[in-house]
């Protein structure tokens, strides 16, 4: 019986540490990225790059405050992808390149969504 009390503790403790973790994530992000990263796109699509490299910017901001959080479910490969497509948008604005520009959006925000998965795909 002290086996069975013991497991179902674990098995509390685990449940809200990823609440917790979730809870905070949201609370700290809610919808930042998304909404930066959606207006980057239309951005782009309408080819207005300060704007593009205006909002990239305070994407990155936002990212380095807050990074900390992301490495308990983010793997570092998604991790280090999201941050070098984050540069990859600034460097296709700045050359005024729509294809590289778009194509690396779509790819952080594929990666975002993921991310905020409770179990991110690979």
């Amino acid at each position: 019986m002290g086996n069975n009390i013991i497991n179902i503790i674990l098995i509390i403790l685990i449940i809200t540490i990823f609440l917790g973790y979730f809870i905070i994530m949201d609370m700290t992000f809610k919808d930042k990225i998304d909404t930066n990263l959606k207006l980057a796109e239309t951005y782009a699509k309408e080819e207005k790059w300060n704007k593009v490299l205006e909002v990239t910017y305070e994407l990155k901001d936002i990212w380095k405050k807050h990074k900390h959080l992301l490495m308990f479910n983010f793997a570092e490969a998604e991790f280090t992808g999201f941050e070098n497509h984050l540069n990859y948008i600034i460097g296709g604005a700045e050359a005024k390149q729509l294809d590289i520009t778009l194509s690396n959006i779509l790819t952080a925000q594929e990666q975002w969504t993921n991310a905020k998965k409770l179990v991110p795909e690979p």
